[in-house]
């Protein structure tokens, strides 16, 4: 990904140690696929690698304190990503063969069989090439970063780097006969990726936080009806003194199961209001475990329980 019009990674880094989560996400949108190259070249299967760059955002996230150079993040993620990669496989306990789990789900035989012989071939002539240089041209081919960003990620010079690159295609074209080139860019990491290791993020840190399309719409339809205040850091915060999220995502399906309940005063009251400023709402129940309480949906249709505090 390119990094024109986005912030320094140094001032990333600063914004997210003091709380900022957006300039986190960033920083994963940023380098997803570089995270993911380093996990399938020691890994060699992109699913495994999926899991494994999650874990490193993971750890990123919970060791952001440690960074004491922030321009030195692309190395500082490479380590992790790539010890994250090595315990993965010490403890990875396999029970069944490679081709038994995958082919059990593959519907057409002759594809998939086609498709592992490719990846076991490239998987092959990539362990004939040194760790970094693996990494080098892997990542470019799995992300549009240029030779420099490349560089500044596996802490090598740009010169290295298209020696590396330049090797490493030389080595592979012995090996393959097929244009491997064309291999790599399927697995190309996209923004459910981002999403996935935010809401990670966030439900391990329990924080609370709600999928949106927009963050400011969705933002001011809660402080204009429930009067929310904001943090430091820009989010509501609720009573509980938590605070509440908006991850944007583009492609949204609301969850049937509410995602928050609100305590609440006077549910009626609540109802009505609600109502009378076109919010969709369903009727008021009377439950036995939590007595009154009723569902209200936001403009994502995001699915509420408002229970009244007894």
């Amino acid at each position: 990904m390119t990094r024109d019009n986005l912030p320094s990674d140094h001032q990333l880094i600063i914004d997210a140690k003091s709380g900022d989560f957006d300039a986190f996400r960033i920083i994963v949108q940023r380098y997803s696929n570089a995270l993911l190259s380093v996990a399938y070249s020691v890994i060699g299967d992109f699913h495994e690698a999926q899991d494994v760059a999650q874990e490193a955002f993971l750890k990123c996230y919970n060791n952001l304190h440690t960074l004491k150079e922030p321009t030195r993040l692309g190395s500082w993620l490479y380590s992790i990503a790539y010890r994250t990669s090595l315990d993965y496989l010490k403890k990875k306990k396999a029970t069944l063969t490679y081709i038994e789990t995958t082919a059990k789900k593959s519907d057409n035989v002759d594809s998939w069989l086609e498709q592992h012989v490719i990846q076991e071939s490239i998987w092959r002539a990539l362990q004939t090439l040194e760790k970094k240089s693996k990494s080098a041209i892997i990542l470019h081919y799995l992300s549009d970063w240029s030779m420099k960003e490349i560089s500044l990620f596996l802490d090598l010079s740009i010169a290295a780097v298209e020696s590396r690159i330049r090797r490493a295609r030389e080595t592979l074209k012995l090996h393959l006969t097929d244009d491997f080139e064309s291999y790599f860019h399927p697995f190309r990491l996209e923004s459910d990726f981002e999403q996935t290791v935010c809401e990670q993020v966030l439900r391990r840190a329990g924080h609370f936080y709600v999928p949106v399309t927009n963050k400011k719409q969705t933002t001011d339809w809660f402080f204009d009806h429930f009067h929310l205040r904001n943090s430091i850091h820009g989010n509501l915060k609720l009573e509980s003194g938590h605070e509440l999220y908006f991850l944007e995502c583009q492609n949204h399906s609301p969850k049937k199961i509410p995602l928050l309940t609100f305590l609440v005063a006077n549910a009626n009251d609540l109802w009505l209001t609600l109502k009378n400023n076109g919010v969709h709402t369903e009727p008021i129940e009377e439950n036995d475990l939590f007595g009154k309480l009723f569902v209200f949906y936001d403009p994502d249709g995001n699915k509420f329980n408002a229970v009244e505090n007894k």
